[in-house]
């Protein structure tokens, strides 16, 4: 080989490597930056100020989190046992039977894996109503299961077509019975293929969540579904800890199976995997461990919205069990109750949700006698358009959707609507990804109702939201505030509560409501059609609408509460807080959202082409 051809064939390889690293830095390097976070002393997460172990203390320390876990591994463990249980039998009949209906029983093993998730979901749950079966933790184990037993079919069956038949042959004309042919021969030399399957069910079953956010109910919270309602109140170090953690086990748990899989396992990896779950099993021994109790209150619930030390005490006082499980949106909390087989006492949606679950009949009335603390809410906040006699809602807490800057880095104060259309935001702008929200701040700015179902002030809005979208770095809805605090945008649009919580810890950002008015919402306690708890149901939102419990849920969410007792009980940097407690004068012209019935469609059709 001449120089030039080796110089040649030398960067061809250079090229080649430069190549592979790049597509590898693409798929995991997003990955490495969260493993390298989850160690960071700062909240923030594009700062680094040190290294930290503290956020997995914290997580250790996390009822909810350890619970979900808890969850999680019990969840992940029955599936895999009935799993291999189910799936080794039928592995062996297709792998060395011939039969009728075979090639369609075959066939019938590939479709959940071939099934979008989003389908295998909804179809489980629809089956589940059908079945008229209460949504719960069994619910997530038989769809677990459901999905699980064809990986185990596959693994299982690919190790037995390795297996020489004549060893079989040979047991038995030494007079071994099919049965003990099978477990002295057959079922040793396929306990490589079992543990793969065993392990790949398990890593499966721990990292699902679309199936199971279909599926879960009361007491069926697993650790997916707790992270992903956690990020959209937004990201902290903790989540990245939480997710390391679920991370490492995962990839762990892939290799090893892998390794039983090709046959190259020995001693070392059996302990190696061991250790995984026996180190995830000691994380989830953290936090709290509540007694049972004698009844069971379940509440449905947006994450951060209910400190654990309140249910702990909620628990305490009256001798009950607490299941708290969380949503990430008031439609995913609606498609959940309409299946009808979902069991919860107490559920928090937003004030238009109200009216749609009210029109839906899916509400109970309150019984506002029974509710001795009803005298501390402030009217302001009772007779409320979607429920003008309070006979299905009583509130929770409330906030404003409005504008978020950093008066370090814009050159003058944010009063309006029409300021965020200021060339020099280019690239510093967040907006939420929401199609009303967009709407609405168009609206506004052209001193039109958010609500307006006129298509030509619609369309006006939708022209003014696609002169916006070139000053936009992102469309976000769950990390906004983070990238403010970060300085990743100047200006953003967002919740109230969100973004009073990072104004607390850098006063250069500001929250204001502007001059045209915004969204205003209000989260109000409800209790669901069929309840199993009624009383308990009473109990509990009589409990929070005591002023200590509303004020320390006001600490915790960070958005404001109804409740006049609540104040004396809240520090001055929350309650002097604009931000959160806004003066009356600012709210003037600030709108509840209502559903839109048809004009709708005009927005989500005026949306899909802004955001294609």
């Amino acid at each position: 080989m001449s120089a030039a051809e080796s110089v040649g064939t030398g960067k061809r390889a250079f090229g080649a490597w430069l190549g592979i690293g790049a597509v590898y830095a693409y798929l995991y390097l997003p990955i490495l930056i969260l493993v390298v976070f989850s160690f960071n002393a700062s909240r923030q997460m594009a700062v680094w100020s040190g290294f930290s172990l503290d956020w997995y203390a914290k997580a250790w320390q996390d009822d909810a989190v350890i619970q979900s876990l808890r969850t999680s591994l019990f969840v992940a463990f029955l599936s895999t046992v009935f799993s291999v249980a189910l799936g080794t039998p039928a592995a062996i009949a297709l792998g060395r039977h011939r039969f009728r209906g075979r090639g369609l029983v075959d066939g019938l093993f590939y479709l959940p894996v071939v099934i979008p998730e989003i389908v295998l979901g909804f179809a489980s749950v629809v089956f589940f109503g059908l079945a008229g079966w209460k949504l719960g933790f069994w619910s997530v184990v038989v769809a677990h299961v459901a999905f699980s037993i064809s990986y185990v079919v596959f693994t299982v069956r690919a190790r037995l077509s390795m297996l020489d038949p004549k060893l079989e042959e040979a047991a038995a004309d030494l007079g071994a019975p099919p049965i003990d042919a099978f477990v002295r021969v057959t079922l040793p030399l396929l306990a490589p293929g079992l543990v793969s399957a065993a392990l790949l069910v398990f890593t499966i079953s721990l990292d699902d969540y679309v199936v199971t956010s279909f599926v879960a109910g009361s007491g069926g919270t697993t650790l997916p579904l707790q992270i992903y309602s956690m990020v959209r109140t937004g990201v902290t170090p903790e989540i990245n800890a939480i997710s390391t953690i679920l991370l490492l086990a995962t990839f762990v748990l892939v290799l090893l199976s892998q390794r039983y899989e090709t046959g190259v396992a020995g001693r070392g990896t059996s302990a190696i995997a061991a250790s995984v779950v026996i180190a995830l099993g000691v994380f989830s021994i953290g936090g709290p461990v509540r007694d049972a109790g004698k009844r069971e209150l379940s509440v449905y619930i947006w994450s951060q919205y209910l400190p654990d030390e309140l249910v702990a005490e909620f628990e305490a006082r009256y001798g009950v069990r607490v299941n708290v499980e969380l949503y990430d949106s008031n439609e995913a909390m609606l498609a959940k109750l309409q299946t009808g087989v979902a069991s919860y006492d107490i559920v928090v949606p937003s004030d238009y949700m109200i009216e749609v679950l009210r029109q839906n009949d899916l509400l109970e009335e309150i019984d506002t006698r029974r509710l001795t603390n009803l005298d501390n809410l402030n009217p302001r906040f009772l007779g409320l358009p979607f429920d003008p006699e309070n006979r299905y809602s009583i509130p929770y807490g409330w906030g404003t959707r409005g504008i978020g800057y950093r008066k370090d880095l814009v050159a003058k104060p944010i009063e309006s609507w029409a300021d965020l259309w200021d060339p020099a935001l280019r690239d510093r702008l967040g907006m939420l990804n929401d199609a009303r929200e967009n709407f609405a701040a168009a609206l506004k700015r052209e001193g039109k109702s958010l609500n307006s179902t006129d298509e030509a002030e619609i369309a006006r809005a939708a022209g003014l939201v696609e002169e916006l979208k070139p000053l936009v770095r992102t469309f976000e809805s769950d990390t906004f505030a983070e990238n403010l605090l970060a300085g990743e945008v100047w200006v953003t649009q967002g919740y109230s509560g969100q973004i009073a919580r990072v104004a607390l810890e850098d006063p250069n950002i500001v929250y204001v409501i502007p001059k045209e008015g915004c969204t205003l919402f209000v989260d109000s306690m409800c209790i669901p059609k069929g309840a199993p708890n009624e009383d308990l149901a009473h109990l509990f939102i009589d409990f929070v609408l005591e002023g200590r419990s509303a004020a320390r849920i006001t600490e915790v969410m960070g958005f404001a509460t109804p409740n006049r007792a609540s104040l004396e009980f809240l520090p001055p940097e929350y309650r002097d807080n604009p931000a959160i407690f806004p003066p009356d004068k600012a709210l003037d012209n600030c709108e509840f959202m209502t559903d839109l019935g048809e004009a709708m469609e005009i927005y989500d059709r005026f949306w899909t082409r802004i955001k294609s």
